[in-house]
C-alpha cells in the first residue's frame, strides 16, 4: 500500500535563502537532531544525479543500514529537489521538496510517497511526524500536514 504525506510550512524569509539551506546536508542533520543520525552523509550540498548511501540510526536505537538516496532532480531556479529513496524496510520513499515565494516569505512543501510492504501505515505516520518536527525545529510560522492513500 502506498501513502502520500504532504507537509506545508511557511517561513518569514526569502524563498531563495530557505531553499539554499534546504540543499545543505548540515541543515538536514540539524533538523533531525534527536530523531536520527546519519553515518556516511557527506559534507556540503546535495547534487543532482548523485546517489548517497547512509546508515540511519533512529532514536539512538533502531539502525537502518544502507538507506539509499538518489537525487533525481535538483533545480535551483524552480527551488525543487526530487529524491528517490529506499532501504531494507521501505521499498519506495519518493520525496519532493519545493520552496516557493509567498509575499515577503516562503512556502516549503514536502510531498512524500511511501511504499513500505510490512508497515506502510506506521511508516507514513512516522514520516508525517518527522517532517512536521523538522519544520518545528526550523521555526516555521505555520504548519499543515496530511496523509492519504494513493
Amino acid at each position: 500500500m502506498t501513502y502520500r504525506i504532504t507537509v506545508t510550512a511557511t517561513y518569514p524569509r526569502d524563498a531563495d535563502a530557505v531553499f539554499a539551506e534546504a540543499c545543505q546536508f548540515a541543515e538536514l542533520v540539524q533538523a533531525m537532531r534527536g530523531i536520527a543520525t546519519y553515518d556516511g552523509l557527506p559534507a556540503g550540498a546535495a547534487q543532482q544525479g548523485k546517489t548517497y548511501v547512509v546508515d540511519v540510526t533512529l532514536f539512538g536505537l533502531i539502525r537502518n543500514p544502507g538507506h539509499t538516496m538518489f537525487v533525481e532532480r535538483l533545480d535551483h531556479q524552480a527551488r525543487l529537489i526530487q529524491s528517490r529513496e529506499h532501504n531494507a524496510s521501505v521499498r519506495r520513499w519518493d520525496h519532493e521538496l519545493s520552496v516557493q515565494p509567498d509575499g515577503a516569505g516562503a512556502v516549503w512543501t514536502d510531498t512524500v510517497e511511501i511504499d513500505a510492504p510490512r508497515a506502510a501505515w506506521f511508516t507514513a505516520q512516522f514520516a508525517r511526524f518527522v517532517y512536521t518536527r523538522r519544520h518545528k525545529k526550523r521555526k516555521a510560522t505555520t504548519l499543515v500536514s496530511r496523509i492519504e492513500r494513493v
